[in-house]
């Protein structure tokens, strides 16, 4: 059988309206009109079929049948009161959107160190495209790349990249020991979504330009990566990305990081209005406790 709405919005102006003794008190408490407060009365006697209160020339005396109601009513709100009060210092979920290959190879390894420090919240992981528009989507902190930017969001740097060779750990004593001129030989892996940065850092490492070399393109800089992985040729990254989990796996190494070229800004943007933002704050400070920005 299903269960009556119960008027929520009336028992609460009933419940003011008996503690504070008085209409004009309730109003002031609920921040509405005398009026207001008169009509929810009105309506919750008309839904219970009853008189709750005398009338002595406009003035409302509670019968005594409806102090005791008050107080299971009182007894309930306080109940739920604390009821939601629990469920809202549990553990809460915070949304993060960040570049796939930010996420996947900087930001995922080290989230069991934010977990140590705030276990309190789990952090979902949504990954996006370049270019992807990240209004389209719901989200708690948005970690963009470069010149992107949202709104009047509150915004932190966390991460300034700088770019080297990349290629697997297994090959990189290897290359180190040939030298970067031997690199020639190599064939590169270039990311659609990252354009300019192997060309910058062939320029410092004082290496002929991109068109000299042997490329094959992938659309996205994660899929490169895993061509790298997979002995499909080397490619140019964060240097950032050879830390955490995939270096302890044996996945990821610079042969040559001492050569580096500047790389795009990570910036964190999190909602100053939003209700999660004391814990999308903590995560912040956090990223940039890691990353070692200030």
């Amino acid at each position: 059988m299903a269960r009556k709405p119960l008027p929520l919005k009336m028992l609460q102006t009933l419940e003011a309206v008996v503690r504070l003794d008085g209409v004009s008190n309730a109003a002031k408490e609920l921040g509405v009109t005398h009026g207001a407060v008169s009509r929810q009365i009105a309506m919750l006697e008309d839904w219970l079929g009853r008189a709750l209160f005398e009338r002595d020339r406009g003035r409302l005396r509670p019968l005594d049948e409806t102090h005791q109601f008050v107080a299971v009513v009182t007894d309930c709100f306080e109940r739920m009161d604390a009821a939601m009060g629990r469920v809202k210092t549990a553990r809460r979920r915070l949304k993060v959107f960040a570049h796939a290959s930010f996420a996947m190879y900087w930001l995922v390894p080290r989230l069991e160190q934010f977990y140590a420090r705030h276990p309190d919240v789990d952090v979902h992981v949504q990954t996006r495209q370049t270019g992807e528009n990240p209004a389209s989507s719901f989200f708690d902190v948005a970690i963009m790349r470069g010149a992107e930017q949202i709104g009047n969001w509150e915004a932190a740097p966390i991460l300034q990249e700088r770019l080297t060779l990349l290629t697997t750990r297994d090959r990189a004593p290897t290359l180190a020991a040939r030298g970067v001129t031997a690199l020639l030989g190599e064939t590169l892996a270039v990311s659609d979504t990252r354009p300019g940065e192997i060309e910058r850092w062939l320029e410092m490492a004082g290496l002929p330009p991109l068109q000299k070399w042997r490329e094959r393109r992938f659309g996205h800089f994660h899929t490169a990566i895993m061509a790298v992985l997979n002995g499909q040729g080397v490619t140019v990254g964060p240097i950032e990305l050879t830390g955490g989990k995939v270096v302890a796996e044996g996945l990821i190494a610079a042969p040559f990081p001492q050569i580096v070229a500047p790389g795009p800004r990570h910036v964190a943007y999190i909602d100053p209005q939003s209700e999660s933002y004391p814990i999308a704050k903590r995560f912040v400070l956090w990223l940039r406790d890691e990353a070692g920005a200030f």
